[in-house]
């Protein structure tokens, strides 16, 4: 069973009804710099804050974990490697999106870089959630009013079939350089998403 560590961000916050289902799995919470501000919102107490605080004061009351402002590492990066060292293997990331496109993009990066050391995660905010998937078998409940967009984050995603989406398929190819994937939507109860190589980034989105 996987070991599931919150990871607070200081990007658009969530809301509590959004965040809730996701929280119920998760054993650990750490806040990447001013996450801990949306943790506090949420009223989620975390266990740990990393980062080198340049967009928010240091907290009291928890333990810290102060890095340099130049440095290598996202604050969420950093956040992310102290989950792995502690055994957690799947990781939620609020706050991750919204204001900075580079802040989105590397935090997307981030997802990817789960999936290189035999963990997973997601990025969820009210508006979306985003996901990496190494080849395999995937289902997708439906969503009133959220879309379902599929992305090659490898050169191609091959052998790629969708059941219960607005437009199925089978054997098809996405390619990293067109965006073919977008915009598609889940129309059964759950659809059913399989392929053979690559990695797929799936992305939901309000409408």
């Amino acid at each position: 069973m996987n070991r599931c560590c919150a990871v607070f961000c200081g990007g658009d916050p969530v809301s509590r009804e959004t965040a809730e289902g996701y929280l119920e799995s998760c054993v650990c919470s750490i806040a990447a710099d001013s996450g801990y501000l949306l943790a506090d919102k949420l009223g989620v107490k975390v266990d740990t804050v990393i980062g080198d605080f340049d967009s928010a004061r240091e907290p009291s009351g928890v333990e810290v974990i102060r890095f340099p402002v130049r440095k290598d590492d996202t604050d969420l990066m950093l956040a992310l490697k102290e989950g792995l060292g502690r055994g957690y293997d799947r990781f939620v990331i609020f706050g991750a999106t919204g204001g900075r496109l580079d802040h989105t993009f590397a935090a997307v990066q981030g997802l990817e870089f789960l999936l290189d050391r035999g963990a997973s995660g997601v990025i969820v905010s009210d508006n979306e959630t985003a996901e990496m998937f190494l080849p395999g078998c995937y289902g997708f409940e439906y969503r009133e009013g959220f879309t379902l967009s599929l992305f090659a984050v490898t050169e191609k995603v091959t052998g790629l079939s969708l059941k219960g989406t607005k437009y199925d398929g089978e054997g098809l190819t996405l390619e990293r350089g067109f965006p073919l994937g977008v915009s598609n939507a889940v129309t059964a109860p759950a659809a059913e998403i399989i392929f053979e190589s690559g990695r797929l980034l799936a992305v939901r989105s309000r409408l």
